[in-house]
């Protein structure tokens, strides 16, 4: 019987080509979705780990960028039992850094990535690249256990430099990470060093920053930030001294992050004390959502895989009437009929795929050659064995109808209507 029904698939392979190229598309969409997703969740968790204390941003902010809250906080959060640490940060967006506007290229790199084909992966390298300025209280953060971008200084034989110290309050010196140096060249091509200035602003407010420390997270989502001095940042971004960004906290017990994060929120009305953990739940939350959305719209993809299955095999047994007629008075029943051609669409299921499966890995690896900061797309043998599952569901669901319409056909019918 299987092998039959494979031999019948062969005998048309122009149409059997044409069905497997309908139904292996979507099934790379399919898993080219959630490789990207998996890829994107390994990189938060990354990511999060090097983060151990809890931030404190303004109530329902995604990030500091958009967090604003009184800098008086500092001294009420201090005095909850079991802080050991606070420190003070102001985040925001530079006007603009070595004469280019960020708002504006951000917008003109998403419009220019449209124009060009690029796929969404792309543009979203490109929205990550958006570089942002950070201003730490110099003082406070050096009483930090868990310091990510000073623990992440490049060692002085790469050219590391140093991170900011008490000498550096009030002055125009930078800390930059390596991806920065590369995407921010000199006018030779060669990155940016420890040494050299960084000009931040335009016009009038245009002022030279030294660069004092370069350090590398390997996060994308970390490597786009230059860090400076509170005072410096706050004259930057024009912010007064009675606002901050957040507020970076650490227990005097890891174990207690948890607790001290409630207390919290309960001392301060309006504002969100978040640990690690919160920021992986709402972030893995957000891909599940966008999944859901963009998962449907594939559905549209294989909704035409299996419009294709079904034309094919229709197209097939309304060929082989006649065909279906001798076997019938052979003695074949309608169920043997039934599992024939059922049989052929799940091979086309199968074969479509394999080959969708073996383009998504294809594409995967060399994607992976091209994607930066720390991404890498995962596809691993569960979403193989899911794709492979998919597309063999797909092929049944598109056959049934076709093997049904064979098996009702009376065997002299069926042998009238294929010899016309």
């Amino acid at each position: 019987m299987w092998r039959f029904a494979w031999k019948n698939l062969l005998t048309r392979p122009l149409r059997t080509i044409l069905a497997l190229i309908g139904l292996s598309i979507p099934i790379v969409g399919v898993l080219g979705l959630y490789s990207v997703s998996g890829g994107l969740k390994n990189l938060v968790d990354d990511t999060l780990k090097q983060i151990q204390g809890v931030i404190v941003l303004r109530e329902n902010a995604p990030s500091p960028v958009f967090s604003s809250l009184e800098a008086d906080y500092v001294e009420r959060i201090a005095q909850i039992p079991h802080v050991r640490s606070v420190a003070p940060e102001v985040w925001g967006i530079p006007p603009s850094i070595e004469g280019s506007s960020l708002i504006a290229k951000a917008a003109a790199n998403e419009l220019v990535g449209r124009l060009r084909g690029e796929s969404r992966e792309q543009r979203m390298q490109g929205m990550f690249d958006a570089i942002v300025l950070s201003g730490q209280d110099i003082p406070s953060h050096e009483g930090l256990n868990t310091a990510v971008f000073a623990k992440a200084m490049l060692p002085p034989e790469e050219g590391g430099g140093r991170f900011l110290e008490r000498r550096d309050i009030n002055e125009n010196r930078v800390v930059i990470s390596r991806k920065i140096a590369k995407d921010l060249a000199n006018p030779d091509g060669t990155p940016k060093q420890v040494g050299q200035t960084l000009t931040i602003g335009s016009g009038d407010e245009a002022e030279a920053f030294e660069i004092i420390g370069i350090y590398d997270t390997g996060s994308m989502f970390l490597d786009v930030v230059i860090i400076t001095d509170i005072n410096v940042a706050r004259r930057i971004l024009k912010e007064p001294e009675s606002k901050i960004s957040c507020i970076y906290v650490e227990a005097d017990d890891p174990r207690r992050m948890e607790e001290v994060s409630e207390a919290i929120e309960a001392e301060i009305p309006n504002i969100d004390a978040r640990n690690m953990d919160e920021f992986s739940e709402n972030f893995t939350r957000l891909l599940g959502d966008l999944d859901t959305f963009l998962l449907m719209i594939v559905s549209l993809a294989l909704l035409v895989g299996v419009v294709g299955i079904v034309n094919t095999m229709l197209m097939s047994t309304t060929e082989r009437f006649a065909e279906f007629g001798v076997l019938r008075t052979n003695g074949w029943s309608r169920g043997d009929v039934l599992l024939l051609v059922t049989a052929e669409s799940a091979y086309l299921g199968l074969w479509a795929g394999l080959i969708g499966c073996g383009l998504t890995l294809g594409l995967v690896a060399i994607g992976n050659q091209f994607i930066g900061g720390g991404l890498q797309l995962i596809i691993g043998p569960g979403l193989i064995a899911f794709g492979l599952a998919l597309s063999v569901v797909m092929g049944v669901l598109g056959g049934l109808y076709p093997a049904w319409r064979a098996s009702r056909l009376v065997p002299m019918d069926a042998i009238r209507l294929g010899g016309h």
